[in-house]
């Protein structure tokens, strides 16, 4: 009898990669947030505005995209983050 040899494919798990992903976002918009509080270039140039809104919680009056806090900085996060994980 023919005997079919599998090769086993060793997958890494999924919920690092996931956790990597949302890292990656909140330190980039963090980040993004804090460069674009001091620096006025950076919150107009890498911020994508996607649905402003605004929040003032008395001690904090932020305005924020409240659409995923897409940025520029997130997503470099998100692919800094990819690399640690694709790279360990």
């Amino acid at each position: 009898m023919w005997k079919i040899w599998r090769l086993k494919v060793r997958r890494k798990p999924t919920l690092p990669l996931i956790g990597s992903i949302f890292i990656g976002l909140f330190l980039g918009t963090y980040l993004g947030f804090l460069l674009g509080k001091y620096i006025p270039f950076f919150n107009h140039a890498w911020n994508f505005q996607l649905g402003p809104l605004s929040l003032d919680l008395g001690f904090m009056a932020a305005q924020f995209n409240l659409s995923l806090g897409i940025n520029a900085m997130s997503l470099l996060g998100v692919l800094f983050m990819l690399y640690v994980y694709l790279v360990q």
